[in-house]
């Protein structure tokens, strides 16, 4: 559990088969939709542990086809930022290709690569500008009492539309995208955060390829941190221990305004909340390094592949199902190929039994054949998670 051996004095229940399949693909929601199979796994059962990880397996079919979009939201610091995404980028994805294929435009792999920027972008604007519409400025409130800053903000007993809006400035949520249009011979991948999303391709000479389409945004990656250098210049503690301003993990992402506002709004608008942050760090500790924002980027990466008419299977998945296999010591590289090939494996017996390939991945990282180890991911009887919210989907593209 990744704990010294005298501290970890919790009970579990040892599970058999075949109760112990049956209790994960429960535990995980396993299920499958239009060719893709997910599950999302938090097994703490306290309520306030509650996994703050989404997905959306959506098929549009519009004037030129049927597109197939698939998102993994991994949310942080609470759930309200990460539910607006789920609901709203849908609809900005959706409706940047109704506009451009109604406009008669030969639509280009460029065309597409902007709108999914443009669309991530889009939901993080709209949540800043719901913001600036209560408080344009820090000269807005600076003459306001904390009372009166208390009595806008905090509002739940008329509707809580303004606590809302401060929230979601409040928690925020990494972004991964995929979008394959109607003859499965392009796939888009966009990345916001530190999710991954791992892509086999079927070579002619019946091996598979894999090719990692997603970033690493977070404060281990070296260019990231050349991004802060050229952006925030003088400011050597932008980034310290692998973190922004020495607190938060990823570099990119919806939401997390304490990093793209001026500190007023933190210390007059956001600690004035009811509901607070849920920082595992004191908000002073690192607020004073906040100088220059923003620091958080809602800027995502793109990377397209051309299938031309091959069979693949793409795998998107939340940071913690990386942590899994934290023990294993292997480079992001090698681990996309293992998954890989171990789903080749398991197409056979899908097609037989309807196996789903998204819990046969959770399986194996939680310990694979190894009951024991499995038995203790799942039934550990603690009060606070052992784990990270774990998120997979696999989705299989059959080529024309």
């Amino acid at each position: 559990m990744g704990w010294p051996e005298y501290e970890a004095l919790w009970k579990y229940d040892l599970l058999t088969e075949p109760l112990l399949s049956s209790e994960l693909g429960r535990l995980a929601g396993a299920k499958s939709y239009q060719g893709t199979d997910c599950v999302t796994f938090q097994p703490c059962p306290n309520p306030e542990e509650s996994s703050q990880d989404r997905y959306a397996v959506l098929d549009w079919t519009l004037r030129n086809g049927t597109w197939q979009f698939r998102a993994v939201l991994d949310g942080h610091g609470g759930h309200e930022t990460v539910d607006y995404t789920l609901n709203a980028l849908p609809a900005f994805v959706q409706g940047g290709l109704e506009k451009l294929i109604n406009s008669e435009k030969t639509l280009s792999v460029d065309d597409v690569s902007q709108l999914l920027v443009d669309a991530i972008s889009s939901v993080d604007d709209k949540i800043t500008k719901d913001v600036l519409e209560l408080f344009p400025d820090v000269t807005s409130f600076t003459d306001l009492s904390d009372d009166a800053i208390r009595a806008i903000i905090n509002d739940k007993d008329l509707g809580g539309k303004n606590a809302t809006v401060i929230a979601r400035c409040m928690r925020g949520t990494t972004v991964l995208v995929s979008l394959l249009d109607p003859g499965r011979s392009n796939l888009w991948v966009a990345s916001l955060g530190d999710c991954q999303a791992a892509l086999g391709v079927h070579q002619p000479d019946g091996s598979w390829e894999t090719l990692l389409l997603s970033s690493f945004h977070n404060g281990k990656n070296a260019s990231e941190k050349e991004l802060f250098s050229r952006d925030h210049p003088g400011e050597a503690e932008c980034v310290i221990d692998d973190r922004v301003l020495g607190a938060l993990a990823v570099t990119r992402a919806i939401g997390d305004h304490l990093f793209k506002l001026p500190v007023p709004y933190t210390e007059r608008i956001f600690m004035n909340a009811e509901d607070g942050f849920r920082f595992s760090r004191n908000i002073q500790d690192f607020l004073w390094r906040n100088r220059t924002p923003p620091y958080v980027s809602n800027h995502a990466d793109i990377q397209h592949i051309g299938l031309n008419g091959k069979n693949a299977i793409l795998v998107m998945c939340s940071d913690g199902f990386l942590d899994l296999y934290a023990h294993s010591h292997m480079e992001l590289a090698a681990l996309a190929d293992y998954w890989i090939q171990l789903l080749v494996a398991t197409r056979a017996r899908r097609s037989k039994d309807g196996t789903n390939m998204a819990l046969c991945l959770l399986r194996d990282g939680l310990g694979g054949e190894d009951i024991d180890m499995v038995s203790r991911s799942m039934t550990v009887e603690m009060d606070s998670r052992w784990m990270d919210d774990t998120t997979i989907l696999v989705h299989e593209v059959t080529g024309t």
